[in-house]
C-alpha cells in the first residue's frame, strides 16, 4: 500500500478529533495512514509518498520549530498538504490583511505588533465598539484571545497586555453576532466544496471551538452568497490548497466577513456530514496523481 503520514501532536488529551473517520475510505484507496508527532525526531520523511499536516494543534507554542518539521518534510521530497510556502504564509495572522488587499471583506482589524493600553483605548475608540477581541497573530483554538468590554476597560486592557506582553498581536471588534447567529465555515477539498457547519459558541461564552464547549450544526443547504465567497478566497491565493476551511461570520451589516482562512490544520468535522470523509479520501487520491505544478493557483487571480 501507499504510505501517507497523518501529521498530530504527542497527546490529543483533552481536545477532539475525528480525524480517524477517513481511515477506512483511504485504505480503500490503497494508502496506509501512520500518526506522527511533528515533535518526534528523525523521522525518515521519504518514506512516505505524501504528508498531511492535521491536528498540529499546539504548534503556536513553538512555531518556528514546527517550520523547521515541514521544511524537513519538504527537503525530503514527500508531498506537504497543504504546500509549505502556503502554511509559511498563513502561520501568521497578517494573511488577513493580504487578502483584505486582494479585494476579500474580513472583520476589521488593526495590526499594531506589540499592544498596550493606549493601544487598546484607542483600538476602541477607532472600531467605534463597545467590545474588542486582542490575540497574537500566530494563535491556534482561541488561545490568548481576550475579549473586552468598555464596561471592563480596566481589568480587561491589564490583564490582556499582561500575557500578551512581548506578543505580536492584532486587535478586532467583537463581532456580536458569533454569539446570535454563530460562526459558518466552509470545506473544501481538491479544490472542490465538500460541507459546511455552523459552530455557536456555549451560553455565556464566545469561544465556538468545541474544546471550550462550543456547538457544532451541519449546514445542509448553504447559502450560495457564502459559497461564492468563499470560492472568491480560494480563487485569489497564488497556490491552490489541497483543503481549506473558511470561516465567516455576519457582521454588523449583515455581510458575510471573514474570520480564518485555515489551511494549517484546521478541524474538518467530518462526523457533520457521513458522506465528507469519502470526499476527503477520493480528493486525497485524486490529488496525488497530479503534479506538483497543480499546486499554482489555475485561476490567475492569486
Amino acid at each position: 500500500m501507499k504510505r501517507c503520514a497523518f501529521l498530530t501532536m504527542d497527546t490529543l488529551d483533552g481536545y477532539v478529533s475525528d480525524d480517524e473517520l477517513v481511515y477506512q475510505p483511504m485504505r480503500e484507496l490503497g494508502w496506509h495512514i501512520d500518526s506522527v508527532s511533528w515533535h518526534r525526531t528523525g523521522v525518515d520523511w521519504s518514506q512516505y509518498e505524501a504528508v498531511l499536516i492535521r491536528t498540529t494543534w499546539d504548534y503556536h507554542r513553538n512555531h518556528e520549530k514546527f517550520l523547521a518539521t515541514l521544511n524537513a518534510v519538504n527537503r525530503s521530497g514527500t508531498r506537504l498538504l497543504n504546500p509549505f510556502e502556503l502554511v509559511r504564509w498563513n502561520i501568521h495572522k497578517t494573511y488577513l490583511r493580504d487578502l483584505e488587499c486582494k479585494g476579500i471583506r474580513i472583520v476589521p482589524a488593526l495590526w499594531p505588533g506589540k499592544i498596550d493600553r493606549e493601544q487598546l483605548y484607542f483600538a476602541m475608540d477607532e472600531f467605534g465598539a463597545e467590545e474588542i477581541v486582542v490575540k497574537p497573530v500566530v494563535s491556534a483554538g482561541a488561545r490568548n484571545t481576550f475579549r473586552i468590554r468598555y464596561d471592563n476597560m480596566e481589568s480587561g486592557v491589564e490583564e490582556a497586555v499582561n500575557l500578551l506582553a512581548g506578543k505580536e498581536c492584532m486587535i478586532q471588534p467583537f463581532i456580536h453576532n458569533i454569539i446570535t447567529e454563530g460562526e459558518y465555515s466552509v470545506f473544501y477539498f481538491g479544490g472542490s466544496y465538500s460541507h459546511a457547519v455552523l459552530k455557536t459558541p456555549k451560553q455565556y461564552d464566545f469561544r465556538v471551538q468545541e474544546e471550550h464547549g462550543g456547538i457544532l450544526r451541519s449546514v445542509v443547504i448553504p447559502d450560495p452568497i457564502l459559497l461564492k465567497r468563499s470560492q472568491k478566497v480560494l480563487d485569489v491565493l497564488d497556490r491552490l490548497p489541497f483543503y481549506a476551511r473558511v470561516d465567516w461570520v455576519r457582521d454588523t451589516y449583515e455581510e458575510y466577513s471573514l474570520m480564518e482562512l485555515e489551511l494549517i490544520e484546521p478541524s474538518l468535522y467530518f462526523r457533520t456530514d457521513p458522506a465528507s470523509p469519502v470526499r476527503f479520501a477520493q480528493a486525497f487520491d485524486a490529488w496525488m496523481g497530479k503534479s506538483i505544478d497543480s499546486y499554482i493557483n489555475v485561476s490567475g487571480k492569486g
